[in-house]
């Protein structure tokens, strides 16, 4: 079976931490793959930088709250569709060209995975189809981990452990 490790890949965040995903012998994480992947898109590098800010956002000032977040299965999605005001902040991602699949732990906690530009109908069509399939895969063996007592949530709610205190999480 494949193995991956959970990594921070933003602790900076005031309200919340971002984790991600990298398989065993990967050079980059899957959330890496996904900046890397836009960055030079002249198509979607604005959306991109969109959706970076996006996150700053969510990490260091309102944490990961259920607005901001598309549950589409296991996993979840970023941007949130349609319109939102929370608190101060309007968010309208009606049309929004990128997907960054995501697990939300708590307000606190968020697992970044890996996504695509949006090109079909639903996550299972188009260019999103592979990045929305394996992050229900590691969705749900996380969860799964969880469930298992094979990890555990901290008591401040930003981070994963191991039961013998690591926090070198494979799964």
């Amino acid at each position: 079976m494949n193995t991956f490790a959970l990594e921070i890949f933003d602790d900076q965040g005031q309200v919340c931490t971002f984790y991600t995903v990298r398989w065993e012998g990967a050079e980059l994480s899957e959330t890496d793959k996904f900046f890397q992947k836009f960055r030079y898109d002249e198509k979607l590098k604005d959306s991109l930088r969109e959706l970076a800010s996006f996150l700053e956002v969510v990490g260091d000032e309102y944490g990961a709250l259920e607005d901001f977040f598309r549950f589409e299965s296991a996993a979840h999605a970023l941007p949130p569709s349609g319109t939102y005001k929370v608190e101060d902040v309007y968010i309208n991602y009606g049309n929004f060209p990128l997907r960054l699949y995501c697990l939300r732990m708590s307000e606190t906690l968020v697992v970044l995975f890996n996504g695509g530009e949006k090109t079909g109908k639903t996550a299972q069509d188009g260019k999103t189809s592979m990045s929305f399939l394996e992050a229900n895969i590691f969705a749900k063996r996380i969860m799964d981990a969880l469930i298992n007592n094979d990890i555990y949530i901290t008591d401040n709610q930003r981070a994963f452990r191991y039961f013998n205190g690591s926090d070198e999480v494979i799964i």
